[in-house]
C-alpha cells in the first residue's frame, strides 16, 4: 500500500502559512526599493491596491480549485487534470524554479534585514560581517529550514504559527507608533501618477502577493482541506491587501520632503526608513519583524517547492525516488533536491529585485493556468465541480478577469529592462522540462489518463452498435 503524506494542519496553521509566505521581501524591501526601477513615490499605496485585484481574483480561482481538489501538489494536479497533462507539467516545471528562486532571493534578502537590525541596535561590527558573507549565511538559513521541513508538517505548523505571531507584534507596533507621524503634504509631495509607472510597479509588487499559493501545494496534509483551505486563503489574501497599504502609508506618509529626496531607495527597507521617525526600542523590533518576514517565507516555501516534486514523483514524470517519505512522512528526496538548487541559486545570484522580474514571469504563466483551469471546471467536470464546498456564481467573470489581468501583468514585466533575459532563460528551462515530459512519457499513464481513453473506447464501441442497429433490416 503507498504511504501517504500525514493530515495535520488546521485552518491556523493555513493563515499563519499564507500570511508569513506572503509578507516578507515584497513588504519590507520592494516597497522601498521598487522606485530604483518605476519611481512612483507614495503612489506605491495605489500600485499595491492596483496588484491587489488580480491577486484576489486569482486567489478566489485557488480557493475554489483546492475546495474541489485538495491535494499534495495542488497546483500541478488541478492544471494537469483540468486543463491537460503537458500543460500541469510544463507550467508547475515553470513554478517550482520559480519558488527556489523565490527561496534564495528571500534567504538573501533576510540577511539585508538582519544587518538593519544590528546597526539599528549600534552593532555595526555584526552588520558589516553579515554583510562580507551574505552567501554563506543564506545558504545556512536554507539548511536550517530544510531541516526543520525534514521533521514533519506538525513541527512546521507550529514554528510557522510562532512566527507568524511575533511578524504581526512587529507591523502592529509599526503601525501604531507611525500613524502620528504621517502627514498628508509629505503623501502629496512625494505621489507620481504617472499610470504606465503605477503599472509598471503594480506588476512588480505583484511579487509581494503570490506566495498565497504556497498552501494549496501541500492540499493533502490539511485536516478539511475542502473547508479550511479556500476559507484560509480568502481570509490572508484580504488581510494581506489592507496590511501592504497601511504599512505603505505610514512609510511614506512619515518621510519629510528633505528625507525623501536624499534618501537611497536603491538599497533601502522599510526598518532603515523607521529608524529616522520611531522609538528606538520599537524601530529595533520592527527591524527583527522584518526579519522574522522573509524567514517565514523560507519555511512554506520549501514545503510547497518540494511537494510539487513530490507529485510529479507519484505519476512518475520524474524519478520516483522524490516521492519517497521518511518516518515523519515527508517527502526527504524532494527535500533534499530543493535545498541543493536554492544553494545554487544563492552562489550565481545576483541583486534581489535583479530576481523578482523572473519570479513573477514564471508565477504569472502559472496563474494564467490556474485561472483557465477554474474557467472550464464547471463545464469540462461538472462532477468535480459539484463536490466543491465553495463556489462562485459568476466563476467564469472571475477566472476570465484573473487571466487577463495576469497577462497584462506578464506583459508590462517583459516591457522591462532586462527582463527578456529572464523570459528567455524561462522558455529554455520549460524546453528542458518538455524533454523530461516526453522521454518519461511511457512512464506516465495515469490513471486519469486511462479512464479518458476508456471512455473514448467506449463511446466509439457504443457508436458501432448503434451503426449495427440501425443497419438491421
Amino acid at each position: 500500500m503507498e504511504e501517504e503524506l500525514r493530515k495535520e494542519l488546521g485552518l491556523k496553521e493555513v493563515i499563519a502559512t499564507v500570511m508569513t509566505a506572503v509578507i516578507g521581501g515584497g513588504l519590507f524591501i520592494s516597497t522601498i526599493q521598487i522606485q530604483s526601477v518605476a519611481h512612483v513615490g507614495s503612489g506605491i499605496i495605489i500600485s499595491y491596491l492596483m496588484a491587489a485585484l488580480p491577486a484576489l481574483l486569482v486567489a478566489l480561482c485557488y480557493a475554489v480549485l483546492s475546495s474541489a481538489m485538495p491535494s499534495s501538489g495542488g497546483e500541478y494536479v488541478f492544471i494537469s487534470r483540468i486543463l491537460d497533462p503537458y500543460i500541469g507539467f510544463a507550467a508547475t516545471w515553470a513554478r517550482w524554479f520559480s519558488m527556489i528562486a523565490t527561496l534564495a532571493a528571500m534567504a538573501v534578502g533576510d540577511t539585508i534585514l538582519i544587518q538593519n537590525f544590528f546597526d539599528i541596535g549600534g552593532m555595526h561590527g555584526v552588520s558589516m560581517a553579515l554583510g562580507n558573507n551574505i552567501q554563506i549565511v543564506a545558504i545556512v538559513f536554507v539548511i536550517i529550514f530544510v531541516l526543520l521541513n525534514y521533521f514533519g508538517v506538525r513541527l512546521y505548523g507550529m514554528i510557522q504559527t510562532g512566527m507568524f505571531f511575533l511578524l504581526m507584534i512587529g507591523i502592529v507596533l509599526f503601525l501604531i507608533f507611525g500613524l502620528p507621524h504621517v502627514s498628508l503634504s509629505n503623501l502629496a509631495y512625494e505621489a507620481k501618477f504617472n499610470f504606465s509607472s503605477l503599472a509598471k510597479a503594480s506588476s512588480l509588487i505583484f511579487f509581494s502577493y503570490i506566495g498565497f499559493a504556497a498552501i494549496a501545494n501541500a492540499g493533502g496534509e490539511i485536516k478539511n482541506a475542502k473547508k479550511n483551505l479556500p476559507k484560509g486563503i480568502l481570509i490572508s489574501t484580504i488581510g494581506i491587501a489592507v496590511i501592504y497599504v497601511m504599512m505603505a502609508i505610514v512609510t511614506y506618509g512619515s518621510m519629510s520632503q528633505d528625507f525623501y529626496s536624499s534618501y537611497d531607495f536603491s538599497k533601502g527597507s522599510i526598518p532603515s526608513v523607521a529608524a529616522h521617525f520611531l522609538p528606538s526600542a520599537i524601530a529595533l523590533y520592527v527591524a527583527f519583524a522584518g526579519s522574522i518576514a522573509i524567514v517565514s517565507d523560507i519555511n512554506p516555501t520549501i514545503l510547497a517547492s518540494s511537494r510539487l516534486s513530490f507529485a510529479w514523483a507519484k505519476d512518475e514524470i520524474v524519478p520516483k525516488k522524490l516521492s519517497e517519505l521518511n518516518r515523519y512522512k515527508v517527502p526527504k528526496w524532494s527535500l533534499i533536491v530543493t535545498g541543493i538548487t536554492a544553494i545554487a541559486i544563492i552562489i550565481f545570484a545576483k541583486a534581489f529585485m535583479n530576481a523578482v522580474m523572473m519570479i513573477n514571469m514564471a508565477v504569472l504563466l502559472v496563474y494564467i493556468a490556474i485561472t483557465a483551469s477554474s474557467f472550464v471546471l464547471p463545464y469540462k467536470h461538472p462532477q468535480i465541480y459539484e463536490k466543491a464546498k465553495f463556489k462562485l456564481k459568476g466563476l467564469w467573470v472571475i477566472s476570465l478577469s484573473g487571466m487577463l489581468l495576469s497577462a497584462l501583468f506578464l506583459g508590462y514585466i517583459l516591457r522591462l529592462e532586462n527582463a527578456m533575459n529572464g523570459f528567455l532563460f524561462l522558455l529554455a528551462w520549460i524546453g528542458a522540462g518538455s524533454i523530461i515530459y516526453a522521454l518519461t512519457l511511457e512512464r506516465h499513464k495515469l490513471f486519469w489518463r486511462l479512464e479518458k481513453q476508456q471512455r473514448k473506447e467506449k463511446e466509439e464501441r457504443d457508436k458501432k452498435i448503434i451503426e449495427k442497429m440501425v443497419k438491421k433490416p
